[in-house]
């Protein structure tokens, strides 16, 4: 028998789980682009650099 108490701290606790993925999965994809984007570089070709902005999301 769930309170409420428990199944909102499950549902949000379930919310951070994801959110914590997410963030991880754009860590790896920036870590790589980084790579590839000093690889360019490293070989001489000319690459417009976009500056990062910050985006709310929703879930």
């Amino acid at each position: 028998m769930n309170t409420l108490e428990q199944f909102v701290a499950n549902d949000l606790g379930t919310i951070v789980a994801n959110q914590s993925m997410k963030i991880a999965r754009l860590q790896k994809e920036n870590l790589e682009l980084r790579a590839q984007l000093a690889e360019y570089e490293r070989k001489g070709k000319k690459v417009n650099k976009i500056e990062p902005t910050s985006h709310n999301t929703r879930n």
